[in-house]
């Protein structure tokens, strides 16, 4: 029942926090969630900076470049969007770590199913990572030059992304010969 309860608050500071447009108060709420996040606060943070740090770089850069050339202000965008995003990222993060999904969610089968999948989904993914950096340093007697680490970087992300595809098709399969889907034309 507590997870339950703590992904129904979620859904609703996810939802509240998406119509509030001042930057201060994204400020303040940002400031509280990571003093309830008590000592965790610094891991939270730099976990969701880094979540976020390359997709928020290059939305915000392109706005301010677009705006910059139409002559349009942009700073309150970029500062209400990055607030709005890190105040988002840091809550989920924070609640991550109290919340068991799949008791949040077992009052419906199917979604506690597809929710177990994926967390298995997601494990095998962590592993296979953990693995190719593993090997990548076994083969590396003195450390790799940036250049061969990005091109490391680059493979990594080929396979994983090739096994996520063929892993999600199989899943696919899988339900759908048992049912999971009901496809039939209405």
């Amino acid at each position: 029942m507590r997870d339950r309860l703590l992904l129904s608050m979620w859904m609703v500071a996810v939802v509240a926090i998406t119509f509030i447009h001042d930057p201060l108060w994204l400020a303040v709420l940002l400031i509280v969630v990571l003093v309830l996040a008590g000592s965790d606060r610094l891991a939270i943070l730099k976990g969701a900076l880094i979540a976020i740090a390359l997709v928020n770089v290059a939305v915000s850069a392109g706005y301010a470049i677009s705006a910059g050339v139409s002559g349009e202000p942009w700073l309150d965008f970029v500062v209400r969007l990055n607030l709005r995003v890190l105040l988002l990222t840091v809550l989920t993060l924070w609640l991550s770590r109290h919340l068991d999904l799949v008791k949040a969610v077992d009052f419906s089968p199917s979604l506690k199913f597809v929710i177990v999948l994926t967390i298995g989904q997601i494990k095998t993914m962590q592993r296979l990572l953990i693995d190719y950096r593993q090997a990548f340093a076994s083969r590396s007697p003195a450390r790799p030059s940036l250049r061969d680490r990005m091109a490391s970087s680059g493979r990594q992300t080929l396979a994983l992304l090739d096994k996520a595809e063929h892993q999600a098709t199989e899943l696919n399969q899988g339900m759908r010969s048992r049912g999971f889907f009901d496809d039939r034309a209405q």
